[in-house]
């Protein structure tokens, strides 16, 4: 059996569709850099075959073509390598697109064609891929559904470090870097609470080590924040 996958890209900063960068032969490649933004251009609105494929072909096959396809290398290497970047900050996002809305595949070792019968389309059909890129300074981390982030832009917005957190899709916020207070957001729960500020004091260095390389705001002295001097 062939399948046509139909892929398209879009690029978001602080939760608005910015695709920019995505703009053919512009040296622009945004915060994420050329090695990553030069080949989702190539990538963009272009139809792909991919030939003799089993019912029993998971999606996670496919996800992994499509990071091959894009980056290249062996998907086994020891090294360190562009798709291992990719994969490890979930760079691209990947979305099955279903009546003009995008789906996340949660389980993704189940057969393509059990998605595919589920939305009702035949597997002759075309299919939707969307890929999905931040912009941002990007998302650190994922935690028991809760992600942390942090915009590249940040100029003007709060007086001190911050990350910025999804939980679960439903409410957002951000939590100073320093000292782990709740600078916005509205309903996110006591116990989330609690663990986004146990996670800031576990990583801190790093969150604040990342806030100084990444964001044109203002940068804290690392010093200080730590009592490493008392001035």
């Amino acid at each position: 059996m062939n399948y046509l996958f139909y892929i398209t890209v879009h690029v978001y900063a602080e939760e608005k569709l910015d695709d920019r960068v995505l703009v053919l032969h512009s040296k622009n490649y945004g915060i994420v850099g050329k090695d990553i933004i030069a080949p989702l251009r190539k990538i963009n609105g272009k139809e792909y075959y991919i030939k003799n494929v089993q019912d029993a072909y998971k999606v996670k096959e496919l996800w992994d073509w499509i990071d091959f396809k894009l980056y290249g290398g062996s998907l086994r290497s020891k090294h360190y390598n562009t798709i291992d970047f990719v994969r490890e900050y979930n760079i691209v996002e990947k979305y099955l697109i279903f009546n003009n809305l995008r789906y996340t595949i949660e389980d993704t070792n189940k057969p393509l064609l059990y998605y595919l019968h589920k939305m009702g389309i035949s597997e002759t059909e075309k299919i939707n891929i969307q890929l999905l890129i931040s912009s941002d300074a990007g998302t650190i981390f994922k935690d028991d559904g809760i992600r942390y982030y942090i915009h590249s832009k940040e100029s003007g917005k709060h007086n001190t470090p911050h990350v910025h957190v999804d939980i679960r899709h439903e409410v957002s916020g951000s939590f100073s870097l320093i000292d782990g207070s709740q600078l916005s957001g509205d309903g996110i729960k006591k116990n989330d609470v609690n663990r986004i500020r146990a996670m800031i004091k576990s990583k801190q260095r790093e969150l604040i080590e990342y806030w100084n390389e990444h964001t044109d705001g203002l940068t804290v002295d690392l010093n200080q924040a730590f009592g490493l001097i008392k001035y």
